[in-house]
């Protein structure tokens, strides 16, 4: 039981001073072997965060570009839905009368027929023939 206590404690003395080492402490009593190790040592484990890095950031970019991908599919699927409703349905364009036209300029609105006073197009209900109330 002392001996494996001993033991544990040896490698906890020894991880400790590896850490600091790898901190930039306790560099004084290293030789040029040992300090070629430690760097040797960290340059494999910058290479190993900065794999890691870039693997997060390529799937992050990935994943965000399904995303676009996903929401330009659903904008154009909504284009074509409003264009289908669109294609039943009849605009018309007004513009002020006169006296307006002189005051301020010339007014241009928009309005829609709705599908049950179709009928009043064809019966001599123009554009010149309405007014905006």
């Amino acid at each position: 039981m002392q001996s494996t206590l001993r033991h544990l404690e040896e490698i906890n003395r020894r991880l400790r001073r590896e850490i600091r080492q790898k901190m930039g402490e306790e560099l004084d009593g290293l030789g040029i072997k040992e300090l070629r190790g430690l760097e040797q040592s960290l340059d494999e484990s910058l290479r190993l965060v900065r794999q890691r890095k870039y693997h997060v950031i390529a799937t992050q970019t990935e994943t965000y570009k399904k995303k676009l991908k996903s929401t330009h599919e659903a904008h154009r699927s909504l284009l074509r839905e409003l264009e289908m409703k669109d294609e039943h349905i009849d605009y018309r364009f007004a513009m002020e009368d006169a006296l307006a036209m002189a005051n301020g300029g010339a007014q241009m609105y928009a309005f829609r027929v709705h599908p049950s006073q179709q009928e009043l197009l064809g019966l001599g209900y123009e554009t010149h023939d309405l007014s905006l109330a």
